[in-house]
């Protein structure tokens, strides 16, 4: 069977190898194709002899995803990507173009275990993480694809990043390194419902990256209806979880908030929400709130609100100093924004 090279760590990679090469510069050469140059076939490695070539193929498999579909929006040129796995498992990915800025919003399971009532994917019935290899793969696949240089990635695609916490870790590491991706840790997020101790765990990492804890509700009964399995924890201490972030990284929070019309978008929980924040010292330069107009899709049981709705609910957060925008959803067209990654 053939080892996976996006799931080895450098040690791991360089012992599997030893049984080919035993010169280090060659080896040199190899990781260079692998993830400077991100090579999907060992025949490309074109500076190594073809019977070498031909010994790690043979010994690795550099990809093992599969692109099986591809849907591009004509509102903002958001591409979705359905990934299938070797173990015929299905997944997606979003391409997103701001302002000259490519980032992947990757996931990290197939299905999601925590199952937002509002959320596509949380129709998806868990089946398992994915490896740290795969989640690499969905970035250099959808560069390869596009063209595009990644500059940013966000783990806000299926699953709970934090309910695969070392695999997350891994690629963090990774995506951080010079000699890998190098990407600035202000160009990567992670997004949780509050997995408290991971979120400490994360914490004390000190990667320094964007956290973003997704709230949705101030009212603990309520959010416990729209997050069917919250683990138990409560807003109190996920939010307690988001200050020891702030404390230890020293770097920015974001607290998400869905919009559901006639749900959690009165003017009661608005004025609840700024004084929840003020009472755990979280309106500061360091904590700013994404408010998420619902993204529907056909025969939901959820709306999105009015547009005077949503901009009463911000105004009234605004007034309270609270740093606040309303995140438009992209690729909607294409069921690719935020709460729409279900198949």
């Amino acid at each position: 069977m053939r080892n996976y090279v996006l799931d080895m760590t450098d040690n791991q990679f360089k012992t599997a190898a030893k049984s080919i090469i035993d010169k280090d510069y060659r080896l040199d050469q190899v990781t260079k194709w692998i993830y400077e140059k991100k090579m999907s076939s060992f025949e490309n490695f074109i500076n190594l002899p073809k019977g070498l070539r031909k010994k790690f193929a043979e010994r690795f498999l550099l990809r093992i995803l599969k692109i099986v579909n591809k849907e591009k929006s004509i509102i903002d040129d958001t591409i979705r990507y359905t990934f299938r796995t070797l173990d015929k498992k299905y997944f997606f990915a979003v391409f997103l173009s701001t302002n000259g800025r490519n980032s992947v919003c990757v996931s990290s399971q197939i299905g999601c275990p925590v199952m937002c009532a509002f959320c596509h994917s949380g129709k998806v019935k868990f089946t398992r993480n994915l490896s740290r290899g795969e989640i690499i793969e969905q970035i250099f696949q959808i560069e390869n694809d596009t063209g595009k240089r990644i500059s940013g990635v966000l783990f806000m695609g299926m699953g709970e990043p934090m309910l695969n916490f070392n695999n997350t870790v891994f690629v963090l590491d990774f995506l951080l390194s010079s000699k890998k991706f190098g990407i600035s840790k202000r160009h990567i997020t992670v997004s949780s419902v509050g997995i408290v101790p991971a979120v400490k765990k994360l914490a004390d990492k000190n990667f320094g990256i964007r956290l973003v804890l997704s709230l949705h509700s101030v009212d603990e009964k309520l959010r416990r209806r729209l997050i069917l399995n919250n683990l138990g924890f409560g807003i109190e201490e996920i939010l307690n979880a988001g200050k020891y972030y702030i404390k230890k990284t020293n770097s920015r929070l974001t607290i998400e908030y869905t919009l559901i019309e006639g749900v959690n978008d009165s003017t009661a929980d608005a004025h609840k929400f700024a004084r929840l924040l003020k009472r755990h010292g979280l309106i500061n330069s360091n904590v700013n709130v994404n408010l998420i107009p619902f993204n529907s899709l056909a025969n939901e049981e959820f709306r999105v609100p009015g547009y005077e709705s949503i901009q009463k609910f911000r105004d009234i957060l605004k007034f309270s100093r609270v740093t606040v925008n309303i995140r438009q959803g992209k690729g909607v067209d294409v069921n690719a924004a935020c709460g729409q990654l279900g198949y």
